[in-house]
């Protein structure tokens, strides 16, 4: 496609977006719009905190939450039951500064360390690209719907983006850097489901260092959450978390919203816990398998001298074009952050910032092979799909598809030893 038209198109669906977006915001009123966002919830747990409430067991109980959130909002009110604070200790903790702004003002502040996170983390991810094809990344991004409801209802997803990228980038460099890349991974524990599946994928790597960092942070992050809410806060914490996560239609859990297995089964009428619980199965062991045979095939090609399909020996050259070659870390990163948000018991379009990291990995991985016309259109499916909310159709089933296709492209990918040459050191170019 020519490069003009595809800007051209990205910056009109961008704009389209954008100026849709800016009508739903209570320029006039910032604290009315701040506490009709999903942004009411952190400001529920840092006033709950700041009025003596920070005990694990008055935080997270729900009468206590519903008489707090009450005084923030006067007359409004959720017609669905409150919208709870379920954020961990750690994170009220870390918001507690914003209490002493208005809601709208805190609400501001908030939104501008998401977009400064956003921001590091596109600008840490060019390099996946080479310098002619990174407009693409911004202008995904920028054309991305969901990055606009993240920061619309004041979301936390790009400062996971920013943890996953960091994660990446550790790993990459190997060595001493894994413990950061650990310790990286502990901002995603601002929403802990994203979790589990990058902690699987450091211990099957066996990068001990990596998850010595990740426990270091963790623990630190439960320590301070201790000193405000006791030592056994996880417990009320958890389940709270479980109760919300059987609600349907209540206390803003709608999972014929979410973006998700849960999501696109209900939409199908296929609702139901045991089909839902093998699908994520599935989906979980096709991840592992296709992280071990990828990781077999990295084993058996030498450091040294690596070949292409094409027969081209690859060698090193740490300043190739100033771009990072995408091989097997990235595409087995990439294809956990899908799992991870298909497998989510609770995730909307807003929380899909994260796969933003996959996006980039499919567009360097594109480039790297002369841009497939298949390919291209996928990843410029992403931004497009996004017209379709715009357009009153269905958008999150869309979406959905278009992050299995995505999924599956990844997996294929991975199976495919000579496709998923890795580099665990300098860049590689054609000798």
């Amino acid at each position: 496609m020519n490069k003009r038209l595809i800007i051209y198109l990205l910056l009109a669906v961008a704009a389209v977006m954008a100026v849709r977006t800016a009508q739903q915001v209570q320029w006039d009123n910032l604290d009315q719009h701040a506490i009709r966002a999903d942004y009411i919830g952190i400001r529920l747990c840092i006033t709950m905190a700041n009025q003596g409430y920070g005990n694990a067991a008055q935080l997270y109980d729900l009468a206590t939450e519903q008489q707090v959130e009450a005084q923030i909002m006067g007359p409004i009110h959720f017609v669905d039951g409150i919208l709870p604070c379920d954020y961990p200790p750690y994170t009220v903790l870390l918001a507690s500064p914003l209490y002493n702004l208005s809601a709208g003002a805190s609400f501001v502040v908030w939104d501008v360390i998401q977009v400064g996170a956003l921001l590091l983390s596109l600008w840490l991810l060019r390099v996946m690209l080479p310098p002619q094809y990174r407009y693409l990344l911004w202008l995904g991004a920028i054309a991305f719907l969901p990055l606009y409801h993240s920061l619309i209802e004041g979301q936390t997803s790009p400062s996971l983006l920013l943890g996953v990228v960091l994660l990446w980038r550790g790993l990459r460099a190997g060595g001493q850097a894994s413990w950061w890349a650990g310790a990286a991974l502990g901002l995603c524990l601002l929403k802990p489901q994203f979790i589990p599946l990058f902690l699987l994928y450091l211990l099957f790597r066996r990068d001990w260092r990596a998850v010595g960092g990740f426990a270091a942070v963790s623990l630190v992050a439960y320590l301070l959450a201790a000193a405000q809410s006791g030592f056994g806060w996880p417990g009320p914490y958890l389940n709270l978390v479980g109760f919300f996560a059987g609600q349907s239609g209540h206390y803003g859990f709608y999972p014929t919203a979410m973006f998700n297995w849960r999501g696109l089964l209900t939409r199908l009428g296929l609702d139901n816990a045991i089909l839902l619980l093998l699908i994520s199965g599935v989906t979980v062991v096709a991840l592992i398998y296709a992280w071990w045979v990828s990781e077999r095939a990295t084993m058996a090609i030498s450091p040294i001298d690596k070949v292409t399909d094409k027969g081209e020996t690859l060698v090193a050259d740490e300043a190739a074009d100033n771009q990072e070659r995408v091989g097997t870390l990235e595409l087995q990163l990439a294809a956990t952050a899908i799992a991870a948000a298909l497998t989510n018991f609770h995730l909307y379009d807003h929380d899909l910032i994260v796969l933003l990291f996959s996006g980039a990995v499919l567009l360097g991985w594109a480039a790297q092979q002369g841009w497939p016309r298949w390919l291209g259109a996928l990843l410029l499916a992403g931004p497009f799909a996004s017209l379709f909310s715009l357009l009153g159709l269905t958008f999150d089933t869309v979406l959905v598809l278009v992050m299995l296709a995505a999924f599956g492209v990844l997996l294929y990918l991975l199976l495919q030893p000579r496709l998923a040459i890795t580099q665990r050191g300098p860049n590689l170019h054609s000798a």
